[in-house]
C-alpha cells in the first residue's frame, strides 16, 4: 500500500519491500492454517490485530499514495437480519489486507446496498445472512443488480447457505448466469481469496467463467436427479397418536410477569460451556491435548476474567418478562384465551403450526388439550433479553482494533441470551410443578414452529416491547440480536421433531 523515499528514511526502513512484504505472507499463512483446521478463529482474529499495528506503524515511516486502494467493497447484513458478527470478521480481514470497504452495517435493504455500490465505484458487493428467510435477499439483489444492468461480483456467505445455494443464486430467473458472477464463500479468507481473483486482471475472466461453469453444472444434476419413491402419507389423521389425557399443571397465575433483578451469577451458571467454547468461540475441531491445553491456559481463564467483570458492572443486562395462558387446540392451530378471565374463553391469539407430512405426523398443537375435551391447557411463554450493551461494547472494541476482544464479547453475550431462557424455562418448569426432564422449550425459527411472523402475537401477549425494551425488524427478528422468545410445552410426550418432508415426498 505505501512508496517509501528511496535510501534509508531515519536510518529505519528502506523501501516498502524491506519492511512490510513479510507481513502479508505471514497473514496468508494464517488463512491456509485456519482454512486447514490448524488455527482457531480468535488466534486469527490476534493475527489481524498484531498485523493492523505493524502496519500503523510502518505509515510513520512510509508515504501513502494518495487514493491507492486494492479494491472497493461494499459489505452489508441482508434486509430483515440482525445479526452481523460474520460479516465484521470479513471487515476486518478485508480491509487489513489492503481493501477499502464501506460497511452498511445489518438489515439494508438492496436499493441501499446498489446505491452505495454505485457511489463509491464498488469492485464487489458482499452480502450475509444468518438466516434462511432472509438469504433470499441475495439472489434478488443479484436481479436487480442485472435488471439495472450494473457488472458488479456478488460475494455471499453466512450461516444460513452453501455452494450449492450459491450456485442456484447465481442463475437469473431465465436460466442465464449473472454476467459478473455470484459467488459463496465459505469464510473470510475464502472471501478475500476472490476478492484477489477479481481485481487481478489475469485472473478475474477464469474465476468468473468457472463459476458460471459450476452453476450450470449443478443446474443440470438437479434436472436429472431422479424422484425417489414417495412414502405413503397416512390419511385420514388430523390429530398424531399424542395421548390426548395427559395431566394439566396448574399455573401460579395467569398472565405476565417481569423480571429485572435477575442474579447474574445464576444465569453463568446456565451457560452450556461447550456450546460456549465450540461454537461461539470458534474451538469446534479442536480435540484431546490441544483442547484441554486451550481451556487451561486461554478460555478457561478468559471466561473467569469476563464474568468477574461483568458481575462488577458489564454490559449485560439479564431482563425477562413470562407468563401463563389459557389454551385449546383445534386441529392444528392453538387457540389462546384471555388470561384475566380464563373460563370465558375469549380467543386474544391463534398460532398455526406445520404438520409432519408423514413419520408420526407431529404438530405442536397436538400436545394441548382439544377444544372438544372440555379441558383447558396452559401454555407458558418467554421472552429473555440481555440488552443492547454487548453490541454497543462490541462496536466500540471494533473501533479500537481489539477484534478479539469483540469477537469473544459477543460469544459471551449470545450464550448467555441462552442461559438465560434456559434459566427461565427452568423457573417455568418449577413453578408448573413438572420434572426436569419434561417441558421442552421451543423457539420460533426451528422446524416444529418455524414462522417468525409468530413473534408479533407473542410480544403483544407478553407486552414484550414495553416491558423489557425489545422489539422485531420488519422480518420478525428480535432486537437486540442476544434475545430470544419460546414457548414451553408441558406435555410428557413432547419432543424436539421436524416438519420436513422425507425424500420425494413433495416433489
Amino acid at each position: 500500500f505505501f512508496q517509501a523515499e528511496d535510501g534509508i528514511r531515519d536510518g529505519t526502513v528502506t523501501g516498502v519491500q524491506t519492511c512490510a512484504l513479510p507481513i502479508f505472507p505471514a497473514m496468508k499463512d494464517v488463512g491456509d492454517r485456519f482454512g486447514a483446521g490448524e488455527l482457531i478463529l480468535p488466534f486469527v482474529l490476534q493475527s489481524a490485530e498484531v498485523m493492523k499495528r505493524a502496519v500503523a506503524h510502518l505509515e510513520q515511516f512510509l508515504d501513502r499514495r494518495e487514493g491507492y486502494t486494492r479494491g472497493r467493497i461494499v459489505l452489508a447484513t441482508v434486509f430483515g437480519d440482525v445479526h452481523d458478527i460474520g460479516k465484521s470478521l470479513v471487515n476486518t480481514i478485508l480491509s487489513n489486507n489492503g481493501y477499502t470497504t464501506f460497511d452498511l452495517g445489518k438489515q439494508v435493504p438492496v436499493n441501499q446496498i446498489i446505491e452505495r455500490a454505485v457511489e463509491v465505484g464498488a469492485d464487489a458487493i458482499g452480502l450475509s445472512a444468518l438466516l434462511v428467510s432472509t438469504s433470499r435477499q441475495m439472489p434478488l439483489c443479484v436481479r436487480e443488480l442485472a435488471a439495472r444492468g450494473l457488472r458488479i461480483p456478488v460475494l455471499i456467505g453466512g450461516a444460513a447457505i452453501n455452494r450449492h445455494f450459491g450456485w442456484r443464486a447465481a442463475l437469473l430467473d431465465d436460466g442465464t448466469p449473472y454476467e459478473a458472477g455470484l459467488f459463496y464463500c465459505r469464510d473470510a479468507f475464502e472471501g478475500l481469496a476472490v476478492m484477489d481473483a477479481l481485481t487481478d486482471i489475469g485472473r478475474r475472466d477464469e474465476l468468473v467463467a468457472r463459476q458460471r461453469r459450476e452453476a450450470f453444472e449443478a443446474a443440470a444434476r438437479e434436472r436429472q436427479q431422479p424422484t425417489a419413491d414417495r412414502p405413503k402419507t397416512p390419511v385420514g389423521r388430523v390429530r398424531s397418536g399424542v395421548r390426548s389425557d395427559a395431566p394439566i399443571p396448574t399455573p401460579p397465575f395467569w398472565g405476565v410477569r417481569v423480571l429485572k433483578d435477575v442474579p447474574l451469577n445464576e444465569v453463568f451458571d446456565c451457560i452450556d460451556l461447550k456450546t460456549l467454547y465450540r461454537l461461539q468461540w470458534g474451538a469446534k475441531g479442536v480435540r484431546g491435548e490441544d483442547w484441554d491445553r486451550l481451556i487451561a491456559t486461554d478460555f478457561g481463564p478468559r471466561l473467569e476474567r469476563m464474568r468477574a467483570a461483568e458481575m462488577n458492572g458489564g454490559c449485560l443486562r439479564p431482563w425477562v418478562v413470562y407468563g401463563y395462558f389459557p389454551c385449546q387446540s383445534e386441529g392444528d392451530d392453538l387457540l389462546i384465551y384471555d388470561p384475566a378471565r380464563p373460563e370465558d374463553r375469549a380467543v386474544v391469539a391463534r398460532l398455526t403450526f406445520p404438520r409432519q407430512p408423514a413419520w408420526d405426523r407431529l404438530c405442536l398443537a397436538d400436545y394441548f388439550a382439544a377444544v372438544d375435551s372440555g379441558r383447558v391447557d396452559v401454555l407458558a411463554l418467554q421472552v429473555v433479553t440481555v440488552g443492547p450493551g454487548p453490541e454497543a461494547r462490541s462496536l466500540e472494541l471494533q473501533s479500537r482494533g481489539e477484534y478479539t476482544e469483540a469477537y469473544f464479547l459477543h460469544g459471551l453475550s449470545v450464550q448467555t441470551a441462552e442461559a438465560l431462557a434456559e434459566w427461565t424455562h427452568r423457573r417455568v418448569r418449577h413453578e408448573l410443578g413438572v420434572a426436569d426432564e419434561q417441558g421442552r422449550r421451543y423457539s420460533w425459527g426451528y422446524p416444529a414452529c418455524p414462522d417468525l411472523a409468530q413473534h408479533v402475537p407473542v410480544f403483544d401477549l407478553l407486552g414484550a416491547r414495553e416491558a423489557i425494551e425489545v422489539d422485531l425488524t420488519e422480518a420478525h427478528q428480535i432486537v437486540p440480536e442476544q434475545s430470544t422468545a419460546a414457548m414451553v410445552v408441558h406435555h410428557p410426550e413432547a419432543v424436539y421433531f421436524s416438519t420436513r418432508a422425507p425424500v420425494g415426498e413433495g416433489d
